[in-house]
């Protein structure tokens, strides 16, 4: 058993809220994967929390890099909520 990192977007326009987004991405994940507990989607995940945007991609590794298997986080920007962490697979 391993992981794999994903990162989800979602858009603002839709969602009001992050907690929001991320409920419908696992949904989604559900639907199109089942309910395995290895599926490598954000439906393996527990959202955590909220963290900093990163500046740059050396910034995004180390973040990821931070999180726990079957822990996944989010940021924002101006026009989406961005969900990263580490899937089970």
């Amino acid at each position: 058993m391993g992981a794999i990192s994903i990162h989800e977007v979602a858009s603002k326009k839709v969602y009001s809220n992050a907690v929001d987004a991320y409920n419908d991405l696992v949904d989604q994940a559900l639907y199109e994967h089942g309910h395995n507990p290895y599926s490598g989607t954000i439906a393996t995940c527990e959202l955590q929390g909220k963290i900093n945007k990163p500046k740059d991609d050396e910034a995004f590794d180390a973040q990821l890099d931070a999180i726990h298997k079957r822990d996944c986080w989010y940021y924002e920007d101006d026009e989406h909520y961005h969900f990263i962490g580490w899937a089970a697979c």
